[in-house]
């Protein structure tokens, strides 16, 4: 994603455009993996050494906040962050820890109707088809 689209992007969600931001979330976009913060941190700070852990953490607070990212909760020691903020499920196996995205059939919402949503995640975990077959 161009810098010009990302700082228009933020600025329809009234986010101010940062250095910061726009490097953490173009590396989000760019690196569709599931990164915790300390990933981000580790890979933003190649090409930004003045960037400090607080920053990241910062941005991606920011971020999450006004719906650009979605925070992870998948697996027990960390959270993720995902630029997909499409409807959408994660699968972790248990093995190799890595999160896969997958299609979700439906939105429903059956039994909480009059509920006030604000967040819907779908996690599922297993043995992915890679750590299957090793």
């Amino acid at each position: 994603m161009q810098t010009k689209d990302i700082t228009e992007l933020f600025r329809s969600k009234g986010l101010k455009a940062t250095p910061q931001r726009i490097a953490v979330y173009n590396f989000l976009c760019e690196n569709p993996i599931h990164p915790d913060v300390e990933t981000v941190y580790n890979k933003v700070i190649e090409d930004n050494p003045s960037f400090s852990k607080t920053t990241v953490y910062n941005c991606l607070e920011a971020l999450t906040k006004c719906g650009l990212l979605i925070p992870v909760k998948i697996d027990a020691d960390r959270i993720r962050y995902d630029a997909d903020t499409r409807f959408h499920g994660h699968f972790i196996c248990d093995v190799c820890k890595k999160i896969y995205d997958f299609e979700c059939d439906s939105e429903d919402n059956k039994g909480i109707e009059d509920f006030e949503i604000r967040q819907k995640d779908v996690y599922y975990s297993g043995i992915c088809k890679r750590c299957r077959i090793n």
